[in-house]
């Protein structure tokens, strides 16, 4: 079965590669997806070849993006002699329903409703997505929404769990001194401005308390209480979840799966976590085992959760080892990729 992986932003399988290699990125291929071949499954990667060939392709490439939220441009050919077309996100799978002739599992990475998404995002993808032979999220909470909103029957519907290469993100030793609390990210369900909040209440018992922060977003917060990290990490980002005692990610309410990389990133890491307790997320933190989930927007719950765990440090331990053991039982890019081929041969 021939499965063709078109890729967005400009992703090139030999850069990619080579970027695996000097230990940028995790997995020797994007999203870890040649994994499918464990499975017997031809499978190949098609860049966004459309945007490569010419300065005006290239132009036109970037204006379909800005004027759809970040669909790619899409070329036919690059789709042909494909059994099964899969696209990990909207950004290629609207694309490709719309020219593929082969069946396509059309990944959802950020779509909700119709009234969230733009105008020409919502007409493309209410065109497209009732076509899909499988409509497949990362986060189990949103497939209700999507069933509902674009019209697609619940057989068609699948939750693909998360996975990560839990090589690359080994586990690591625990920190000299247990004070450090670390996060990441910068999509639109972050709430820093929560997680700040809840720092700042837990140095007045604890101390040395100090937040790690790698994100680009604007953050207000008192002198010496947070590091920020604005530019690319890459596979440096692995300091971060070193040095910290515990993770801890503060999301907006959405039914995404926002902030869902960076929890299996710390857990693969043997970090235990403290999240916004967003549908979905009880899917990946057991709550009191590998970590601890509180309701958005409350700093209170957030900075006792967080203290709890900078306070006892045998708990700390033991859901970090839980955390490491879950993240390479059940949430690795081998797993991910065995769900993955199941839903391409049922389709």
């Amino acid at each position: 079965m021939r499965v063709v992986v078109p890729l967005a932003g400009g992703l090139s399988p030999a850069d990619w590669a080579r970027r695996y290699r000097a230990g940028e990125v995790p997995d020797r291929s994007p999203y870890g997806l040649h994994r499918l071949a464990d499975h017997a499954l031809d499978v190949r990667f098609a860049p966004s070849e459309l945007g490569e060939r010419s300065r005006l392709l290239q132009r036109v490439a970037r204006s379909v993006r800005h004027r759809t939220d970040g669909y790619e441009l899409i070329g036919a050919p690059s789709l042909a002699d494909a059994d099964a077309v899969l696209a990990y996100d909207e950004r290629t799978g609207v694309p490709a329903l719309l020219r593929a002739s082969a069946p396509v599992a059309a990944g959802i990475g950020w779509l909700t409703t119709r009234g969230a998404a733009g105008r020409a995002h919502g007409a493309l993808a209410a065109r497209a997505l009732p076509r899909a032979a499988a409509v497949w999220a990362q986060c189990s909470a949103v497939l209700p929404v999507i069933g509902s909103e674009w019209k697609i029957a619940p057989e068609r519907l699948h939750f693909i769990p998360l996975g990560i290469d839990t090589d690359f993100y080994a586990e690591q030793p625990a920190p000299e001194t247990g004070c450090t609390v670390m996060s990441a990210g910068e999509d639109r369900f972050r709430d820093h401005p929560t997680l700040v909040a809840a720092v700042e209440q837990v140095r007045r018992t604890v101390p040395r308390a100090a937040l790690e922060l790698a994100s680009s977003l604007p953050l207000h917060a008192p002198e010496g209480l947070v590091t920020v990290h604005t530019e690319r990490l890459n596979g440096r980002i692995r300091e971060l979840y070193r040095r910290a005692a515990v993770v801890a990610i503060a999301l907006h309410p959405t039914v995404t799966g926002s902030g869902l990389t960076v929890v299996l990133e710390a857990m693969a890491s043997g970090r235990p976590l403290v999240v916004t307790d967003n549908p979905g997320v009880s899917d990946y933190v057991q709550h009191g085992v590998t970590g601890l989930l509180v309701p958005p927007g409350d700093a209170d719950a957030m900075a006792g959760a967080i203290r709890t765990l900078l306070l006892d440090e045998d708990m700390r331990l033991e859901m970090g080892r839980r955390a490491a053991a879950t993240a390479r039982e059940r949430f690795t890019s081998q797993v991910m990729a065995a769900h993955l081929a199941e839903m391409l041969r049922a389709m």
